[in-house]
């Protein structure tokens, strides 16, 4: 991805705007397809225990691997989607930045402070121990949807001061991203451990 250089001497990722005879339903979908193929796969480890209990409260059941895929999927669903929100904020953000060259000066500092916060808010939900959504009803592919649903939903909230965190430091980032799967590999052992 491009960078556009801002006032202040930084620069902005410029997967916030449609490039060149793009459209911003076309930026939309790329940033969309991007973020799932960054998150999910880094986010999984945390989905691991919950899916796995939710197998073993299957057993006996003939299609238990398939519920258990089912409610996967619908977890991984739930993180796609939770892109969009990001965006539409990233992209407003992006054509503020460019319509105020006075705000676009004080960002580095707005996103030190942002990453601190996020990366101290998803630290402090260390502390608590999760609680996963109850399980579903009988074991029906929309049970298993809705229980996926309802995983991912709370996956995404849990981890939404580390999606901070992560955005203010450069979702792009090599060294961003490195630092994020190291965390989230080590709280899926800590919860694990549990």
């Amino acid at each position: 991805m491009g960078r556009i250089p801002m006032p202040g001497g930084w620069s902005m990722a410029a997967m916030w705007l449609p490039v060149c005879g793009q459209s911003w339903l076309g930026a939309a979908a790329g940033f969309i397809g991007l973020w799932a193929a960054m998150m999910v796969p880094m986010m999984l480890p945390l989905a691991v225990a919950p899916l796995l209990n939710y197998r073993a409260t299957l057993a006996g059941e003939g299609r238990a691997f398939l519920l258990t895929a089912i409610a996967g999927l619908a977890w991984a669903a739930t993180w796609m989607a939770s892109g969009l929100p990001v965006y539409l904020a990233g992209a407003a953000v992006a054509r503020a930045l460019l319509a105020m060259p006075a705000l676009a000066r004080m960002m580095p500092v707005l996103a030190a402070v942002a990453g601190v916060a996020g990366a101290v808010w998803h630290l402090a939900a260390w502390r608590q121990r999760p609680v996963h959504p109850g399980l579903p009803g009988p074991p029906v592919c929309a049970a298993a949807l809705r229980h996926g649903a309802c995983l991912g939903a709370h996956c995404v909230r849990r981890c939404s001061g580390l999606t901070v965190a992560l955005l203010a430091a450069g979702i792009m980032e090599r060294s961003t991203m490195v630092c994020a799967v190291v965390l989230v590999a080590a709280e899926s052992v800590r919860l694990r451990e549990r």
